[in-house]
């Protein structure tokens, strides 16, 4: 593209070129018509002179004629009205006949293929006269007229290119800081907000570049104060641990901050060019941006939701954003997690509660048969010894039940670390089903060990065991009589999974999201009967988590019951 300075120039040039080829054949044809007017008016002078100095009467005019030559340019030749020549300067005179000319007033111009006569009349006014002409050749006429028009060219020449040069300068400082100004300008639209131009002497285009400088440096004043509170912004809203969504007025989700979608566990692209309803997985929480859109006010609630196996409570604040007039532009709407909080306060709630009526089975059991005895009981030997087994298996179940309390204590604690080492699941699968194998026989439980693949990890030995256990125990507590468990492991690359499956009475549904917690059971009866403390699966999640691994359940009721685990080969940090 060309630029402004070369815009100019070309157009500059295009006109001083049309005015001086215009110019130049006006001078030539005016020097050139004034120099054969004076070339002309020359030989009428010569033609005069010689008239009157020559008398055709006398011997002498050859010699006068000769004489003269040497001062006129040119052949002299008197001719009579006879035609004939009576005397010249030709060696061999070019004329033949009279007819040639024809008497005139004044001097005539008589052009012939190579030369050109001038004629002059000696008797003026009269049918026939005597001619006195001057011959020259045509060929040194126009060198003399193109002697004087060569430096009229080169005039014209040397005034045009100092013309030129003198364009070439001023373009140069007229444009020059209108082409920079232009150049700072487009790098300004483009965003480059750090270009400068140089600020010229000239006052008219230095005040231009001056200008604009001043721009650019406001430019990127405003951009980088822009920029950085856009970036503190964005760091505030991506490190921040609520989630928060950003709706617009059409109800598409313009804003999605790092804590929402690790909360729920959405792709980084998948909310793009989407409505809320569509991510939104909770209808009580489009209704609250329903309700705030239109009533145009915030709207808060707590909501509980279910995350995979887990379930969440959220404060759900809807803030809308209002514009002008105060149109509605968006909603702003925050998840601010308070399950720890509401865990905290449901286990202030439910410790007591869960503890006490855990304890109390076994106490009132043992302060009653102990009563029993002391009334006079033992002194049956067969009551006796019932009341004293009674008494032996509530004292293990209220020891298991402390054990499990303190465990669990233990494991939520700071400073709770595992003994990491390379282990082979293998070998922790066959040391537990060895173990509870007499509990499995009791029961007539079939037990299915399916193991493939190179299922080494690094982990800890006694809590792996401590998991497998509470899940075999769990399973065969909720098995019927007869019933089987499959036990399977598989290598999946960077993974090992390994699954307990049973043919139990299964879990419904909406109680699968809550197994996982502390003193919850399925089947309240049957798991108190078979001792059961109701913190087994509390403390294989935990167990489980504290390895980096995942636990997932699924269930269907009177069908059976699937524990999926899974572990990192290699210890994550």
């Amino acid at each position: 593209m060309v630029n402004f300075r070369g815009r100019i120039l070309n157009s500059f040039i295009i006109f001083t070129s049309g005015i001086f080829l215009l110019l130049s054949f006006a001078i030539a044809n005016l020097s050139i018509g004034a120099m054969e007017r004076e070339q002309f008016e020359s030989y009428v002078t010569q033609l005069e002179l010689v008239s009157r100095a020559v008398d055709p009467e006398t011997e002498q005019l050859q010699s006068a004629l000769t004489w003269y030559k040497e001062y006129i340019d040119g052949e002299i030749s008197y001719i009579t009205k006879e035609g004939e020549v009576s005397a010249t300067t030709f060696e061999k005179p070019p004329f033949t006949n009279q007819d040639l000319f024809s008497p005139s007033d004044h001097v005539e111009r008589v052009e012939r293929d190579d030369r050109v006569d001038f004629v002059l009349t000696l008797s003026p006014g009269q049918p026939s006269s005597d001619y006195l002409v001057i011959s020259t050749e045509k060929r040194k006429l126009t060198n003399e007229v193109r002697r004087y028009w060569i430096p009229i060219l080169l005039t014209i020449l040397v005034s045009y290119a100092l013309l030129i040069a003198v364009t070439f300068r001023l373009t140069g400082k007229l444009a020059k800081p209108v082409d920079d100004a232009m150049r700072v300008a487009k790098e300004l639209a483009r965003g480059n907000f750090k270009a400068r131009t140089h600020e010229y002497q000239l006052k008219e285009t230095g005040e231009l570049n001056h200008s604009l400088n001043i721009l650019a440096r406001n430019l990127e004043q405003i951009t980088e104060l822009r920029e950085s509170e856009q970036e503190r912004m964005s760091t505030v809203i991506e490190n921040m641990d609520s989630g928060l969504l950003l709706i617009d007025s059409k109800g598409y989700i313009n804003l999605m901050n790092r804590a929402y979608k690790t909360i729920f566990g959405i792709d980084s692209k998948a909310w793009n060019d989407k409505l809320y309803h569509e991510i939104i997985p909770n209808k009580d929480v489009i209704g609250l941006v329903d309700e705030a859109f239109l009533t145009e006010s915030t709207v808060r609630k707590q909501v509980t939701l279910s995350i995979g196996i887990d379930r969440k409570h959220f404060h759900i604040t809807c803030v809308p954003i209002l514009g002008h007039k105060d149109k509605i532009k968006g909603i702003v709407l925050v998840f601010h997690d308070i399950t720890e909080l509401k865990n905290l306060e449901q286990m202030r709630k439910d410790f007591v509660a869960n503890v006490s009526h855990e304890l109390r089975t076994p106490v009132t059991s043992l302060k009653g048969f102990t009563e029993t005895l002391l009334d006079g009981a033992m002194e049956s030997k067969e009551l006796r010894k019932k009341f004293l087994t009674i008494i032996w298996k509530e004292s293990d179940r209220l020891q298991n039940l402390i054990q499990d309390l303190l465990e669990f204590t233990k494991m939520e604690q700071s400073n709770f670390q595992l003994n990491w080492q390379s282990i082979n699941l293998e070998t922790i699968v066959n040391d537990t089903v060895t173990l509870l194998e007499p509990s499995a026989e009791e029961k007539q439980i079939k037990v299915f060990v399916e193991l493939e693949g190179d299922l080494r990890i690094e982990g800890d030995s006694a809590r792996l065991k401590q998991i497998l256990i509470n899940l075999l125990n769990n399973a065969f507590s909720y098995t019927p009589n007869g019933g089987t468990v499959w036990i399977t492991g598989k290598d999946d690359h960077e993974k090992v999974y390994l699954e307990v499956k049973d043919t139990g009475i299964g879990i419904n549904e909406d109680e699968i999201p809550r197994v996982f917690e502390r003193f919850y059971r399925v089947d309240k009866a049957r798991s108190r009967n078979s001792g059961g403390t109701g913190l087994g699966l509390a403390i294989v999640k935990h167990l489980v988590e504290a390895h980096k691994g995942q636990v997932k359940v699924t269930s269907k009721k009177d069908v059976g019951t699937t524990f999926t685990l899974a572990f990192f080969k290699m210890r994550q940090d």
